[in-house]
Order: C-alpha cells, then sequence, then structure tokens
C-alpha cells in the first residue's frame, strides 16, 4: 500500500516537472515572438497578444486536464486496491474468549 502512494506521489511530481518544463518552453516561445513582431507595428503587437493569451490558456487548460485525469486514476486505483485489500482479509472463527469469573462459575463434569 506506501508502494501505491509513493508511486502516485511520484507519477504527480513527473507530471508536474513536465508542465514546468513545457511553461518555460512556451514562455522562450512567446518571448522569440515579441523579438520578431517590431514596436511600432500596431496590428501585429495586437495579433501577438491575443495569440500569446490563447496560447497560454490553450496549455493551462491542458495541464488542468492532464492533473484531474491523473487524480481520478488515482482515486480508482486507491479504491480498487482496497478492495483487494478486503478480499483478502481472513476472518478468524473463534469463539469469544470466556472470562476467568465465568469460567468458574460453569459447572464441569468431573
Amino acid at each position: 500500500m506506501d508502494s501505491d502512494l509513493t508511486k502516485e506521489l511520484d507519477e504527480e511530481e513527473q507530471l508536474m516537472r513536465r508542465h514546468r518544463k513545457e511553461k518555460k518552453e512556451l514562455q522562450a516561445k512567446i518571448q522569440g515572438m515579441k523579438n520578431a513582431v517590431p514596436k511600432n507595428d500596431k496590428k501585429r503587437r495586437k495579433q501577438l497578444t491575443e495569440d500569446v493569451a490563447k496560447l497560454e490558456k490553450e496549455m493551462e487548460q491542458k495541464h488542468k486536464e492532464e492533473l484531474e485525469q491523473l487524480r481520478l486514476t488515482c482515486k480508482e486505483n486507491k479504491i480498487d486496491s482496497v478492495a483487494v485489500n478486503i478480499s483478502n482479509l481472513v476472518l478468524e472463527n473463534q469463539p469469544p474468549r470466556i472470562s476467568k469469573c465465568a469460567d468458574l462459575r460453569i459447572p464441569t463434569k468431573c
């Protein structure tokens, strides 16, 4: 069960690392796009800001969906592992233990 937890944390950590890397790459791409457009061209500047907003929104939405998907699969895995553990649980059918006092009260045949 501990290995499942560490595995889930590891998967989430890898996803977060990839998201940070993608965000960094997008920022570099945006910076390159900004440098390519001259400052005096208002029409292209406006188009650039719209494109940048669109790219950032798409990336944010994609990252949110991936994170939700990962969390859903983690929850399903937890439920499955609990169900498996419950099915593996062996119940022992032992009679209840009789206290010493009750044992003395029961007449024995000798």
